[in-house]
């Protein structure tokens, strides 16, 4: 089972159907994951398990853009640089760059849940994109800004109303996931407000699959509890 299967598997738990099993006999176009039907919502759940920001590629157009800008910091060697380091539009354009996965996924989410709202006959479902990552990927805060900045400059800016956020070691086959802390965070993107219940409902499914508690925290203490950010 890998991250994705794992929280389709929480999703189940708190009361979600696989879509896989709602749409008619034949069909074969884009679905998303999970419905809620009860609450009205379509989620398509999301994978991260790379990393961009380890791709030496990636690292070297990083480089050339910080050594073009004035602005840019002066390096000499292999440093580690945060993008709270870094002036607001050098960050900008370095999370761009390494967010160039969350770009694909979420123009390819927005796509699964239309085309679910309709042959599902749900034209107002609340469409809810879940990203999933191990830990040290792109961090929460991070993830949300792309996808508000994506869906921004995207015409299909009204497929996506929610972001869910989850980071966790479990999903990953190490039997030491367990002993991390796992971290989840919602974010508006339409601003329509997602159902005050999923909270709970997800919470209480984390806890029995789990045996993680789950508490309420606010995203700024997240990397002192050992988030990516």
């Amino acid at each position: 089972m890998d991250q994705h299967d794992f929280i389709a598997s929480i999703f189940e738990a708190a009361g979600g159907e696989p879509v896989d099993a709602l749409v008619p006999a034949g069909y074969t176009g884009k679905r998303a994951d999970i419905l809620f039907r009860s609450d009205g919502i379509i989620a398509e759940i999301k994978s991260l398990t790379s990393d961009r920001r380890n791709d030496p590629k990636v690292g070297e157009k990083l480089g050339e853009m910080l050594a073009r800008d004035p602005a840019g910091p002066v390096i000499f060697g292999e440093v580690t640089i945060g993008l709270h380091d870094l002036p607001g539009h050098l960050a900008e354009s370095a999370l761009r760059e390494v967010g160039d996965r969350v770009r694909k996924e979420v123009s390819s989410a927005g796509k699964q849940i239309e085309a679910t709202r309709t042959i599902l006959d749900m034209p107002e479902a609340y469409g809810l994109l879940v990203f999933v990552s191990p830990p040290d990927r792109i961090g929460h805060q991070s993830i949300a800004w792309l996808v508000n900045d994506i869906v921004r400059q995207s015409a299909d800016r009204c497929k996506l109303d929610g972001l869910l956020v989850m980071e966790t070691a479990l999903g990953l086959g190490d039997p030491e996931g367990i002993n991390a802390n796992s971290f989840s965070s919602v974010w508006s993107i339409s601003g329509r407000p997602l159902h005050e219940d999923f909270g709970n409902y997800l919470g209480k499914a984390w806890e029995q699959m789990t045996s993680q508690p789950a508490r309420t925290a606010e995203v700024g203490t997240f990397t002192r509890l050992g988030s990516a950010e």
